[in-house]
């Protein structure tokens, strides 16, 4: 038999909920969901700035509930049972009797009263089948009652001829029943059955007792189901206790709270998520009120726990959403730790601005956070760079009596660090506060970050100044620290003469201080001599790091080969890229990006720009990138003409100025190669969208110079916002029938 129960679980996981639309459904389900949401609007009307933070909160909600729900509808699929496992068909057969006429005819009713199926308040709509639902009950409480007089007969027959034949009770415990005048319909005598199984210290004695009690004609009651619920509860089987629930709802037995509660307890404590939302279903359906401190409780199972096939922090959001925004509209206000639970999962999910949105929200109500809400917000506000907002809630924190801890301050120095425009004096006067609080101590991250926001400003003065603060503060020295440091001497390499030597400084001081050096090391100072276009020192820094043992790997090769480019060492830089093709061989970790093909093109272009006898060896690079899926064959692109006009297009859109340059060349080669009559009617050369950055302008440049040293004749023009460079068909064949072969 298929019960309700069994489909009402489908859509806690897939199902989009929206703040509208839990509103919509509290209109439509139950007078008193209408009645609560009726008051929270009016109290939204009195305090407009909160009922419009409360409605931005929602809506952003509702959002990001869409988007994560939009790929996929489809519910999954339900958890499979092991075989030792004792299941709800185990409970149904010793906790009550069906006979196959009544199911058959219940089935049929249900059928031809209402085809819907109740799926539960977190579903999208219930189809109209309360009305169904409510015909299921009714029918089973009239099969319940016939059954019950059945099995009372039946019990005083089976004790009858028990006692005729000189039997007696099974179970010590149940001996009572077959004392004479025993009424086992009377409330005495289930009582004592409960307690009776309450002394179990196994499922099977459980069993065992439950089926004495049915063939002697006891009805099992509520108390009975609760009885043998704690009993799984105490011998370490919560999750059998959901099967005991879901035995007790298909046998029609009422429920109160204090069971609902219970059962949600055990399928949580069994990590059972999904069948806890169920009972919660259950409860919203029979219309046992749900308080916050239970929501709360749902709330953080489903914020901290995966349910079905889609996992990770962001599906875990989206359901914590959801059931937020159900509590909402059960007008059920939701308390502190509700709103921290949200905050919380929106951080994990790395949806910070939901996070701060929530904040907000939360803030006016009127309530004070607690400790760690404020530092979950700080800390989510500094990912996105707010500092104006974590400062503010930093002070609100004070304000509330909670004084800043390490972590908070380290927070407010990573806003500074993250910031669109790095806020190094910011972040130095947060510094100066915590040394003046004399409450807090920095630590090694503190410094770490202070020396961060110094190097994104461009101010390697103010790192070593955080770095002098950190070595009088006693703290031990780290190669991270040092290899930050490095990094800032480097930041204005270009107009500071002494910046390898600063870097190099550091890096002798490493071995003072007992402190090996890394890949990181020699690729920030690498990196410096690149600036400063001393190739000598990168060379023998390469080949220092190599005879201490460090692979190089292949963000040091661009910096090196870029290096040699800039001291005009392209014959170096030659050399330098072949080794690392050919170390890819065996290693393919160094198998040469587009950033190592665009650095060698400007080592071989060198500072004097382009000459003949460069050409085929920038072809021959090149090429090499197109085996490597760097970039197009400009064949195939030969290849695709108009099918009306029978021109084609050559897309050099995603490419950088001295990329351009090389696939023009390239271009002509491929062009002077085709014979006359396999020329298209018309060539054009996509340079890209005009923009304020002016890459399509530098790459159309590009192409122009090209073309016009080759002698070829073009137009440029723009098509909407897109630059062009064409070439009709008669200017290409006058061009290859004097360069065919040659170019």
């Amino acid at each position: 038999m298929t019960s309700r129960r069994t489909l009402q679980t489908t859509t806690h996981d897939t199902a989009p909920m929206s703040h509208a639309c839990a509103a919509a459904r509290a209109s439509t389900t139950t007078p008193t969901r209408a009645n609560a949401r009726a008051s929270q609007r009016h109290r939204a009307a009195r305090n407009p700035t909160r009922g419009a933070r409360a409605s931005a909160s929602a809506a952003r909600r509702a959002h990001f509930i869409a988007a994560r729900s939009s790929s996929s509808n489809a519910p999954p699929p339900p958890p499979s049972a092991t075989p030792e496992d004792i299941d709800a068909g185990d409970f149904l057969s010793a906790l009550e009797s069906f006979h196959e006429d009544e199911v058959q005819r219940f089935e049929v009713a249900l059928k031809a009263e209402d085809p819907g199926v109740f799926k539960g308040t977190m579903d999208e709509g219930d189809g109209g089948a309360t009305t169904g639902a409510s015909r299921v009950d009714k029918l089973r409480a009239e099969r319940r009652e016939k059954r019950t007089a059945v099995r009372r007969a039946q019990g005083d027959a089976r004790r009858a001829s028990i006692k005729a034949n000189g039997g007696g009770a099974k179970s010590e415990k149940l001996g009572f029943l077959y004392e004479e005048g025993v009424d086992v319909a009377s409330e005495d005598t289930v009582t004592k059955c409960n307690d009776a199984v309450r002394l179990c210290t196994s499922m099977e004695e459980v069993l065992m007792l439950v089926k004495e009690m049915r063939d002697c004609g006891v009805e099992p009651v509520e108390s009975t189901y609760v009885a043998v619920m704690l009993v799984c509860r105490n011998v370490g089987a919560p999750e059998r206790a959901v099967q005991v629930y879901d035995a007790l709802a298909d046998a029609g037995v009422s429920v109160s709270s204090r069971t609902f509660y219970l059962a949600i307890e055990l399928a949580l404590k069994a990590g059972m998520v999904r069948d806890a939302l169920r009972v919660k279903d259950d409860m919203q359906y029979k219309m046992v009120p749900i308080g916050s401190r239970l929501y709360v409780t749902l709330l953080r199972a489903v914020a901290d726990n995966d349910i079905g096939k889609r996992k990770g922090p962001q599906e875990r959001l989206v359901r914590t959403c959801r059931l937020f925004e159900e509590m909402l509209a059960d007008g059920v206000t939701p308390p502190p730790a509700a709103y921290h639970i949200l905050i919380l999962a929106a951080y994990r999910a790395k949806q910070y601005d939901l996070a701060v949105r929530t904040f907000e929200e939360f803030v006016d109500t009127g309530v004070t956070p607690s400790r760690q809400t404020y530092e979950t917000v700080i800390d989510a506000m500094s990912k996105s760079g707010l500092v104006p907002q974590a400062l503010e809630v930093f002070v609100s924190m004070k304000k509330a009596g909670l004084a800043p801890r390490k972590q908070s301050y380290n927070a407010l120095l990573a806003a500074c660090v993250n910031a669109p425009q790095p806020r190094v004096e910011a972040a130095f006067e947060i510094f100066n506060e915590l040394r003046e609080s004399g409450d807090v101590e920095p630590d090694k991250n503190t410094f770490a970050l202070l020396i961060d926001a110094a190097s994104k400003a461009g101010r390697p003065e103010l790192a070593f100044d955080a770095f002098t603060q950190m070595r009088e503060s006693g703290l031990q020295v780290e190669l991270s620290t040092l290899n930050r440091l490095i990094h800032a001497t480097g930041l204005n390499a270009k107009e500071d003469e002494t910046a390898v030597q600063a870097g190099l400084e550091l890096y002798n001081a490493m071995g003072k201080l007992g402190v090996q050096p890394d890949v990181i090391t020699y690729g920030s100072l690498i990196s410096t001599c690149a600036k400063s276009r001393d190739g000598k020192t990168a060379i023998r820094l390469f080949n220092e790091m190599e005879s201490n043992g460090i692979e190089p790997n292949t963000i040091v090769f661009n910096v090196l080969i870029n290096a040699l480019g800039r001291a005009d060492c392209g014959d170096k830089a030659m050399e330098y890229f072949k080794m690392m093709q050919e170390r890819s061989m065996s290693n393919r970790d160094l198998i040469p990006n587009r950033e190592t093909y665009t650095t060698i093109f400007d080592a071989v272009l060198g500072p004097g720009g382009v000459h003949s006898s460069k050409v085929s060896m920038l072809r021959e690079i090149y090429a090499n990138g197109v085996e490597s899926g760097v970039y197009e064959d400009l064949s195939t692109s030969f290849s695709l003409r108009d099918p009306e006009a029978g021109a084609c297009t050559i897309n050099m859109n995603q490419l950088s100025r001295t990329e351009a340059v090389v696939a023009t060349f390239v271009f002509l080669q491929r062009l002077s190669e085709l014979k006359v009559e396999d020329l298209p009617s018309a060539l054009f050369i996509y340079a890209g969208k005009a923009s304020r950055k002016g890459g399509a302008q530098r790459r159309l440049l590009a192409i122009e110079t090209v073309l016009r040293a080759a002698a070829i004749k073009f137009q440029t023009g723009d098509v909407g916002a897109a630059n062009i460079v064409a070439i009709k068909g008669k200017h290409a064949t006058r061009w290859v029938e004097r360069n065919a072969g040659t170019f």
